[in-house]
């Protein structure tokens, strides 16, 4: 006789499980509580209605002229599935409103609130409307969560405006480039974003603007703009940027007292164009030394070995360090653990990849609305996911 093969008990949970799903709740009780929710539906309309009129629907009265009119029948899609033929009453002669449901609304509030989580926490609009489809049992089209995200424009203009609390010990500025249609054009538009450490550690975008570029009008606009809104920078320890002149010239007049690191990352790149591409990959690859020194006098004596060495290369891209050297090493007056975080903007440049990422599946945004909803999505995903989860070198030198 051949033997029984005995299945891992995870293995036979998971089959029993989906045999419930598939007998008892697709099968037996989803339909069940899709009718409940119906006639509890059609239930309150009535009762709305007796409350509404002073009267039940057998009931005649000549001081009041208002007579019922019917019904008419309409769907709703609820957290349970699409509930369908609703039989909604009306009246005539009154211009009555239920508040089971508003007017031409095809979704409860709940689904609604939950494609809006569902594409907070970084998902698509198009994979939204595939999810909730297949959560829900009913097809809601890209359109559908296009316009239901369109009630994020308030959060984003609360996120713009809400005071800020001035609690940053290190700012991290930069930039990037997307395309937006308007005025029946395609525009690059640059979004300037600030993204802070605070004092306890925690990991914040603070803010977002779209500009035509990196002036040093436009980074003044933006920065002041963070100001008024409360990050005086009292606590402010070192501003982190990636060398835009125009960010440097405006940092001036906002933040003339606090001490700037220029990025290393971007200066590699910079070094890297004055040099032939053979050469390229060698240089940028000993600059490392010198960002990676224990101290600021040894960053120093590896920049002269450098130096000395690449002069006979390139003068050009020697000069691009040596000139802006004093801000390069501004991250050694502070602890060395800390160093490696803010010695370059990278920390915003990988949320960035996050918004090409979301962006990839069209060339260009509809309209600057659409823009400022996907990068505020994103930066509120990422808030959260930090949120009460401290960056451990910047919680031990307080």
């Amino acid at each position: 006789m051949e033997a029984v093969r005995l299945l891992p008990q995870s293995k036979i949970l998971q089959e029993w499980w989906q045999e419930v799903k598939e007998n008892f709740w697709e099968a037996d009780a989803k339909p069940q509580v899709l009718k409940l929710v119906k006639e509890l539906m059609e239930s309150t309309l009535k009762e709305e209605l007796v409350l509404y009129t002073g009267r039940a629907s057998y009931q005649r009265s000549d001081k009041i002229p208002i007579y019922r009119n019917g019904y008419y029948t309409r769907s709703l899609v609820t957290q349970f599935g699409l509930v369908t033929d609703i039989k909604v009453p009306t009246l005539r002669n009154a211009a009555y409103k239920t508040k089971v449901f508003r007017r031409y609304k095809r979704h409860q509030d709940i689904v609604e609130d939950l494609i809006e989580g569902i594409f907070l926490a970084g998902v698509s609009t198009r994979r939204v409307g595939e999810s909730i489809s297949k959560l829900l049992d009913t097809k809601v089209s890209h359109g559908t969560v296009s316009n239901i995200v369109k009630r994020l424009d308030t959060k984003v203009k609360e996120y713009r405006t809400k005071p800020i609390l001035d609690e940053y010990q290190y700012l991290f500025l930069d930039g990037i480039s997307l395309k937006i249609r308007y005025n029946n054009a395609y525009h690059n538009r640059r979004i300037l974003v600030a993204y802070g450490i605070t004092l306890f550690g925690e990991r914040k975008f603070i803010g977002f603007i779209q500009a035509h570029g990196e002036s040093s009008d436009a980074w003044e606009s933006f920065i002041n703009d963070l100001y008024r809104r409360g990050l005086i920078g009292k606590n402010l320890k070192l501003i982190v940027i990636d060398g835009a002149k125009g960010l440097r010239s405006a940092l001036r007049l906002v933040y003339p007292l606090i001490p700037v690191q220029r990025c290393w990352a971007h200066k590699g790149r910079n070094v890297a164009n004055y040099l032939p591409k053979r050469h390229q990959k060698e240089c940028t690859g000993e600059l490392k030394a010198v960002y990676g020194a224990k101290s600021r006098q040894a960053a120093i004596d590896a920049f002269k070995a450098w130096k000395k060495k690449w002069r006979r290369v390139s003068e050009r891209a020697v000069a691009c360090v040596e000139n802006d050297l004093e801000e390069l090493l501004c991250v050694y007056s502070f602890p060395e653990a800390q160093r490696k975080k803010i010695r370059t903007t990278n920390i915003i440049e990988r949320s960035f990849r996050e918004v090409r990422r979301r962006t990839r599946v069209f060339s260009c945004f509809s309209n600057k609305e659409s823009c400022d909803r996907i990068i505020f999505a994103i930066f509120t995903y990422m808030n959260n996911r930090w949120k009460d989860r401290p960056i451990k070198q910047f919680t031990e030198f307080r």
